[in-house]
C-alpha cells in the first residue's frame, strides 16, 4: 500500500513538493544517508528490512568503500522551501522525520523557512499502516537513531509523537526508554500543542483530541509527577492557558486540566511575575481554560492582581484585550487581513469576561477613570458594563429557572409516573390483606385525575432527594462567589423545596391557564393561575404580606446588581420595578403553616 498524504491542506501549509532537502553534511553525505532520508521522508519504505540494510553497513569495517554508502540514523536535514536562495531552516534527525503526524493539520511538527524567513508548517505523507510505521521506528532505533536528543526548542522525538497525536509512535518510544522529563528543556511532554499560527477559533478535530488525551494519561502511568512540572514561566496550566485560544473543545480542556489537577496541579500557582493561569487565559483569549478554572479556583483568586499591580485582575486583563481587538478590527490603516484576524479575536475575549462575570469577578476592580489612563479604563469599565447588562438581561434569568427545572425534573418524573399507575394501583391496596385475586372494585367515589395528580406528587416528595436537588441548582446556575450569585441560589433552593414539599401538585408549581367554574350557573371561565408564589415581602405587625414568585424575586436581585454598578435605567429587562418591589432583602420571607411571615435569611 502506498503511502498516503492530505488532498487538501489549510492555507500556509506546505506539501513534500514544496520543499528541498538539504543534508548537514552537504556534498559529503553518503549515498545511504540520502537513500534512508528520502525513504523516510516520502514513506516510500514498505518493509523495515530496507532500512535495517541500509544501516548495517554503517557498523562494517571490512572494507572500507562501504563507508561511502552507510547511511547514518542521526543524519541531520534542514527542510527549505524549494526555488529560495536562502537554505535556512530548522534541522530535523531522521527518527523525528519518521513520525506521522495525525492531528488534521491543524497542530504542525514539522516546518520550513523560505527565503523572506517566514515559516511553513509542512505535512509530510503517513506511512501505509501504524504497524509499518512501529517497525520502521524500531529499526532506525535498532540502528542507532537517538531516542532523546533535541536538536532545537521542540523536537525531541517525544514532543513530535505526543504533538502528532501519534499513541502508537508515543508507545515505541516509551518502550525504547525515551525520557519523558528534561532538565533544562523549555518545554515539558505533557504540554498542549498550539495551533499554528493565525488560525485563531479553528478547533482540532474530536478525534486528534481523543489520541491527545490517551497519550496524556499513558504519560501520567509512567510518571505521575509530570502534570507538576514547570518553571519560571508557570505549570502546564498556565501553558495551556496561554495555547487554548479556541483550539480546544470545553470538553476536552476540562478533562485534560482534571488529568493534571488529579496529579498535583495547582490551579492557583503564579508564575515568576505573579500571573495565575486565570490571567494568562484571560490575557491570551482562551475562554475554555477560564471557563475550567472559573469553576475550579478559589473565590479569591477570580479577582486576584499580579505583583505589584492589585488591580490587574483577570477581568481588567480582558478588558483591555477586548478593547485592544477592537480597535485593531476598526483601524483603516491594518491591511484587511490584521482587521479579519482581530476581528476573530473578539469573541473569545467577550466569552471570557462573561465566563469571570457568572464566576464572581467585581467589576469595581477595573479602576475608575482617571488621567493619565482614564480613556482606556473609561473604555475598558464600559465594555465589561455593556457584556454583565447582556448577562443579567439573559444568562441570569435563564440559568435560575434552568436550574430550578433540572432541580424538580425527578420529582415530576417520579410524580408522573404515580399519577398514571395509581387509577390501577388504588383499587387492589384498598383490598384487605389476603383477598384472593379477583376483578377489584372501582375506584372510590371521588377519585378522579386530580386526585391522582396530588397524590403522587406528594408520595413523590416522600422520595425527593434534597441534597442533590442543592447540587443540581449549584451547578445549573452558572453564578458563584458573589452576592448576586448567593441570592439567585437561595431562591431557587426555596423555590424547589416549597414547590416538593407545600405545592399539591405540579400545577400549582408552573400556574397557567385554568377552567373554573362560575359560582352561579353552568358557565365555565378561564383564568389565569400565576406560578408557585412561595415569597412573600414583609408587611408589618398589621400590613398584608404581598406573595412574590421566583421570576420576581430574581428580577430585583438583577435590578440590585444594575444599580450597584450604575448601570442607566430601563438596561434590565423582562419585568417592571414595581413588580417586585420590597424594602431590602430583609424584608423577603415567606409564609408558614401558621400564616406567619418568616424571614428567608438573603441578605
Amino acid at each position: 500500500m502506498a503511502a498516503s498524504a492530505p488532498t487538501q491542506l489549510p492555507d500556509g501549509w506546505l506539501r513534500l513538493d514544496d520543499i528541498d532537502i538539504i543534508h548537514s553534511e552537504g556534498g559529503t553525505a553518503s549515498s545511504g544517508t540520502r537513500q534512508l532520508a528520502d525513504g523516510i521522508i516520502r514513506r516510500t519504505f514498505t518493509h523495515p528490512q530496507q532500512v535495517t540494510d541500509l544501516m548495517e553497513e554503517r557498523f562494517s569495517n571490512q572494507f572500507f568503500d562501504l563507508m561511502r554508502h552507510r547511511a547514518d540514523p542521526n543524519a541531520e536535514l534542514c527542510l527549505c522551501v524549494r526555488g529560495d536562495s536562502v537554505h535556512y531552516g530548522l534541522t530535523y534527525r531522521l527518527l523525528q522525520l519518521a513520525i506521522d503526524n495525525f492531528s488534521d493539520n491543524a497542530i504542525s511538527t514539522v516546518h520550513v523557512r523560505d527565503g523572506s524567513y517566514n515559516w511553513h508548517p509542512v505535512a509530510l505523507p503517513h506511512w501505509s499502516s501504524p504497524e509499518l510505521e512501529t517497525a520502521i521506528l524500531n529499526a532506525l532505533i535498532d540502528g542507532g537513531a537517538n531516542v532523546d536528543e533535541p536538536i532545537s526548542t521542540d523536537d525531541r522525538p517525544i514532543r513530535m509523537a505526543v504533538r502528532g497525536g501519534n499513541v502508537s509512535a508515543v508507545e515505541v518510544l516509551l518502550a525504547r526508554g525515551a525520557a519523558v522529563r528534561r532538565p533544562h528543556s523549555p518545554t515539558f511532554v505533557m504540554e498542549l500543542p498550539r495551533l499554528v499560527t493565525g488560525r485563531v477559533g479553528i478547533q482540532v478535530s474530536p478525534g486528534y483530541e481523543e489520541r491527545l488525551l490517551s497519550i496524556y494519561r499513558r504519560l501520567l502511568q509512567r510518571d505521575g509527577t509530570l502534570a507538576t512540572e514547570g518553571d519560571q514561566r508557570g505549570l502546564l496550566i498556565h501553558s495551556a492557558a496561554n495555547s487554548e485560544r479556541g483550539s480546544y473543545s470545553q470538553e476536552f480542556i476540562d478533562s485534560y486540566l482534571d488529568l493534571l489537577v488529579e496529579n498535583g496541579a495547582d490551579v492557583t500557582a503564579v508564575d515568576w511575575s505573579g500571573w495565575t493561569p486565570l490571567h494568562n487565559a484571560a490575557r491570551a483569549g482562551s475562554s475554555r481554560v477560564a471557563d475550567f478554572l472559573g469553576r475550579h479556583v478559589p473565590a479569591a483568586d477570580i479577582n486576584r492582581g499580579t505583583t505589584g499591580h492589585p488591580n490587574t485582575t483577570p477581568l481588567k486583563e480582558a478588558a483591555s484585550q477586548l478593547d485592544d481587538a477592537i480597535r485593531r478590527s476598526q483601524d483603516a490603516s491594518n491591511s484587511q487581513h490584521l482587521r479579519d484576524r482581530a476581528t476573530s479575536e473578539i469573541p473569545p475575549y467577550e466569552a471570557i469576561i462573561r465566563s469571570l462575570l457568572r464566576s464572581g469577578a467585581d467589576v469595581s476592580r477595573i479602576p475608575r477613570p482617571r488621567a493619565p489612563v482614564w480613556r482606556l479604563r473609561r473604555r475598558c469599565r464600559e465594555l465589561v458594563l455593556t457584556r454583565y447588562t447582556t448577562m443579567l438581561n439573559t444568562d441570569v434569568h435563564t440559568g435560575a429557572m434552568a436550574a430550578v427545572n433540572a432541580a424538580l425534573a425527578p420529582q415530576r418524573s417520579l410524580a408522573a409516573f404515580l399519577m398514571r399507575s395509581l387509577p390501577t394501583l388504588l383499587p387492589h391496596l384498598l383490598q384487605p390483606p389476603g383477598t384472593p385475586a379477583a376483578d377489584p372494585p372501582p375506584a372510590p367515589n371521588g377519585y378522579g385525575p386530580h386526585e391522582a395528580e396530588a397524590i403522587g406528587w406528594k408520595i413523590a416528595a416522600m422520595c425527593f432527594d434534597w441534597d442533590a436537588a442543592v447540587t443540581t441548582i449549584s451547578g445549573s446556575i452558572g453564578l458563584r462567589n458573589s452576592a448576586l450569585a448567593r441570592r439567585i441560589t437561595a431562591a431557587a433552593e426555596h423555590f424547589v423545596k416549597s414547590a416538593v414539599f407545600e405545592a399539591s401538585s405540579n400545577r400549582e408549581v408552573v400556574g397557567g391557564t385554568r377552567q373554573q367554574q362560575q359560582q352561579q350557573g353552568n358557565k365555565r371561565v378561564k383564568v389565569i393561575v400565576p406560578r408557585l408564589q412561595c415569597f412573600a415581602v414583609n408587611g408589618g405587625q398589621h400590613g398584608t404580606h404581598r406573595r412574590l414568585g421566583l421570576s420576581e424575586v430574581v428580577h430585583r436581585a438583577r435590578l440590585d446588581e444594575a444599580a450597584r454598578h450604575g448601570m442607566e435605567e430601563g438596561a434590565i429587562t423582562h419585568l417592571g420595578a414595581a413588580d417586585c418591589e420590597f424594602g431590602g432583602w430583609q424584608q423577603l420571607g415567606r409564609i408558614d403553616e401558621r400564616g406567619q411571615w418568616v424571614t428567608l435569611g438573603i441578605n
